[in-house]
């Protein structure tokens, strides 16, 4: 049983009732102790955490089901723990968003989730996601439609999107800065030849050329569709890279500072490894419904957000590992060095509650400056 106190710090219980939640909080106490999102293997811990070592594993089994057949559908429920999740993180600033894409097969159905997620530090933190019925980018409307969902439920206005080169298009340049979004967005070799050659200027041949013989930043100011960017080329820091010209269009006035921004794009690709094979094995999801899936990712967001947390809180005492190229890193990442505390806390459902209690205390329960 939780305790009576901690349904006053959460506005989740008002709309749906101590059951629903509760079964939220132990799903998400199970995810670091089952390392899988797979209901069918995570069964086999409820009964420990509920302390309830005498009830059938089938009976815990339909519990899990039960829960998303009865609310799988309901989108509020979705929207609301997606805010509630960044209320683990109320102390940060978020300034900068990172949008990309991950997916895999189950059977013969293909998953693709286009997520949105801002910077925690270091660390890419999921904020909104949506499931694309296919393998392969996403369309314009689809991004547009993303994050007008997204816009509902926080204020993005003032930051900075980083996105790969599949996330292009003018329609989706003029979408973003409309909306006051500011954005550093790599292109291929090529894209926009005929804009660059048509503003005021060295052509694109001539800009490739010096960035690549002078080895400097090029920049230069181009027009699509009536709205003005800035296109910036770099080299390539990379060893044996693709190619040997980095290319970004971009809003931000400091060309230099856009470039250094978007290096940290790759922490999104980290973010997933965690939420598959290094950490919740979302690959395991066996929920057929997409809208059952959507929660499931939410709920899974809650746990890897818990074990960030905890992960900052120790990240000075993370030991570094020199390389021979004379770099250092650490020698566990914050998610892993955080899931290793989270998972001590999670054995008993009451332990995790009262764990839970002080994440959303009272004088910290008001919703950090970015969320409505």
């Amino acid at each position: 049983m939780l305790p009576p106190h901690l349904r006053k710090f959460s506005d989740l219980y008002d709309s749906y009732g101590l059951g629903a939640v509760k079964n939220i909080w132990l799903l998400t106490c199970l995810l670091p102790i089952a390392r899988t999102v797979n209901l069918y293997k995570m069964k086999d811990y409820v009964g420990g955490v509920l302390e309830k070592a005498d009830t059938q594993p089938a009976s815990h089994y339909k519990r899990l089901i039960r829960f998303f057949q009865d609310w799988g559908d309901r989108r509020e429920l979705l929207h609301d723990l997606m805010r509630q999740n960044l209320r683990f993180l109320r102390d940060v600033g978020f300034k900068t968003l990172v949008m990309d894409g991950t997916s895999w097969t189950i059977g013969a159905s293909k998953v693709h989730y286009l997520v949105l997620s801002v910077l925690v530090g270091s660390v890419a933190v999921p904020i909104y996601w949506v499931q694309l019925e296919k393998i392969g980018a996403s369309s314009q409307q689809e991004r547009k439609a993303m994050f007008e969902a997204a816009f509902s439920l926080f204020d993005l206005k003032g930051m900075t999107l980083l996105a790969d080169r599949e996330y292009i298009g003018k329609t989706w340049f003029k979408f973003l800065k409309d909306n006051k979004i500011h954005f550093v967005i790599r292109l291929r070799v090529g894209d926009y030849f005929e804009d660059v050659n048509a503003a005021k200027g060295k052509d694109y041949g001539r800009m490739q050329s010096k960035c690549t013989s002078k080895n400097k930043l090029i920049k230069k100011q181009i027009f699509l569709d009536g709205e003005a960017f800035t296109i910036v080329m770099l080299p390539n820091p990379k060893v044996n890279a693709d190619t040997s010209v980095m290319i970004f269009l971009t809003t931000l006035p400091n060309a230099a500072k856009a470039a250094g921004l978007y290096a940290k794009r790759w922490k999104i690709e980290c973010l997933f490894r965690h939420l598959k094979t290094n950490g919740y094995n979302l690959e395991d999801l066996n929920l057929k419904d997409p809208n059952k899936n959507l929660l499931m990712m939410a709920i899974v967001t809650t746990a890897y957000i818990l074990a960030i947390r905890e992960g900052l809180k120790r990240k000075k005492r993370i030991p570094t590992q020199c390389y021979s190229n004379g770099s250092e890193w650490p020698e566990v990442s914050i998610f892993r060095e955080g899931l290793a505390v989270l998972t001590a806390k999670c054995f008993r459902l009451i332990d995790f509650s009262m764990y839970l209690f002080k994440a959303i205390s009272p004088k910290n329960h008001a919703i950090f400056k970015n969320v409505q």
